[in-house]
């Protein structure tokens, strides 16, 4: 039969019930690796400070890998979505992860040609992952004297955005298209009038990083 460092005698069967202490890993910051060697007589204080490590490991993990949960290119996916809303980046559910990440990894910069073509053309790039082909309405003429203003102007009178998703993004997924092209007209300034239509693309090109690495 067992016996306590105080010499009591233990029962097999709780001796059996009874897990042995984990060994200390070299570099740990449990908190057993900081108690006093006054308090290491016996057992107890490191089976009773095992029970605080089990329970502070999870935060003491988040704390020392805190830089990554704001890096957009280690964040987890969860924590992508809180930082969109953070940044007033409003994307629909049918963007992808590396969507999302690249929106982020964009920042200011796709927030500061938002209302041109070429802030329209990175968000279906590399947030949709899709392509844009737009076609301007040409509403502006010069002419050498004064003319009907009641004229037609020359060409269309709206402007043409086609968004080419990738393949199979929403084909057979009710709202994707409604969705995108809704994401799209709050990209192009509010006073252009602009018809805006979404397709699949059938040869797409892949989403891709700020590295310019496919995914």
């Amino acid at each position: 039969m067992e016996r306590l460092p105080s010499g009591a005698p233990v029962h097999p069967a709780v001796a059996e019930a009874v897990a042995p202490v984990p060994p200390l890993v070299a570099g740990s910051r449990s908190l057993r690796a900081i108690l006093p060697e006054s308090y290491r007589q016996g057992d107890f204080a490191d089976r009773y400070l095992a029970g605080f490590d089990d329970a502070l490991a999870p935060l003491i993990t988040a704390l020392d890998c805190l830089d990554a949960y704001f890096d957009p290119r280690t964040a987890p996916d969860d924590f992508v979505t809180w930082m969109l809303d953070w940044s007033l980046t409003g994307l629909p559910a049918c963007v992808g992860s590396q969507g999302r990440r690249n929106a982020l990894l964009l920042g200011h910069r796709l927030h500061g040609l938002r209302g041109t073509r070429t802030g329209v053309d990175l968000l279906v790039r590399h947030v949709l992952g899709g392509r844009l082909e737009l076609t301007e309405s040409g509403g502006t003429y010069c002419a050498a004297g004064p003319d009907d203003p009641s004229a037609p102007l020359p060409g269309p009178a709206r402007a043409r955005l086609r968004v080419l998703l990738p393949y199979g993004m929403s084909r057979g997924r009710a709202g994707v298209a409604e969705d995108v092209a809704d994401l799209v007209r709050e990209w192009i300034p509010a006073h252009v009038a602009a018809e805006v239509v979404v397709e699949d693309d059938e040869d797409p090109l892949p989403v891709r990083d700020t590295a310019g690495g496919p995914h």
